[in-house]
Order: structure tokens, then sequence, then C-alpha cells
């Protein structure tokens, strides 16, 4: 199972949330995410009191295109609204890379993406589940 789970603000520049060109960020942000034919969970910007917002989060049976998909994203998030900032968790019970009992967080900040490790539900046994 791979999970997911994240939310972002959008903010134009570190300085300013809107210094004129948000609408026409949010817009390239909606159309990047209609381009993905998205199906496995929620996806989505939102406005909120002159602000915007993306949620994402769901769950799929393994790790697959729509989950990298997520992070190219953020990526593009990061490419072009330099002071949007924002977490995205994920949980891979399927990773070969010593992961499959972690959260993993990405963290979208100054135009940057950078991955972390998880310290508040990790290791997912025994913090949140008991083994059988």
């Amino acid at each position: 199972m791979y999970e997911f789970h994240g939310w972002a603000t959008i903010h134009e520049t570190t300085t300013e949330a809107d210094a004129g060109n948000l609408e026409m960020i949010v817009n390239n942000i909606q159309k990047f995410i209609s381009e993905l034919n998205w199906s496995a969970g929620l996806l989505e910007v939102y406005p909120s009191n002159g602000n915007y917002y993306l949620s994402v989060g769901g769950f799929l049976n393994r790790k697959t295109t729509e989950a990298e998909e997520i992070i190219k994203l953020y990526q593009f998030i990061a490419d072009h609204s330099s002071g949007s900032y924002g977490v995205l968790y994920t949980r891979d019970d399927e990773d070969i890379e010593g992961y499959d009992n972690n959260f993993r967080v990405l963290v979208l900040a100054r135009g940057n993406i950078q991955l972390k490790e998880d310290l508040f539900l990790s290791p997912f046994v025994p913090v949140v589940e008991d083994n059988e």
C-alpha cells in the first residue's frame, strides 16, 4: 500500500502572496493537475480568504506513476511560485530502501523540495499499529 497526504499554500514569492501573477500561477497549477488524468484520490487547488491551497491525499495498491506525478506537482509548484510552502507525507509498505515501516516527508519551501524523515508517526509499527 502506498499512502499519501499533503497540503501546500500557494504564494507567488517569499515576500508577497500575490505580486500580480498569482491567478496565472494557480491556473498553471490547475492545468498541470488536469493533464494528470488523476483518479487516485483527492487532488485539488482551493481558494480560501484570498489565498490558494492544494490538498492531496489517497491510497494506492502500490507505488505507481501517480505517486511520482504528485512529487512532480510539488516540484512544479516550487519552480513556479517560490513563496509556496507545504508538506507531503508518504508511506510505502513495499519500499525496498528500508523505509517500509516509516512515513517520509517531502517539504516544500522557498522554491525547493527536500525529503525528510518523519518524527511523529514513524516507525509505523508500533507508533500507529501493532504487529499481528
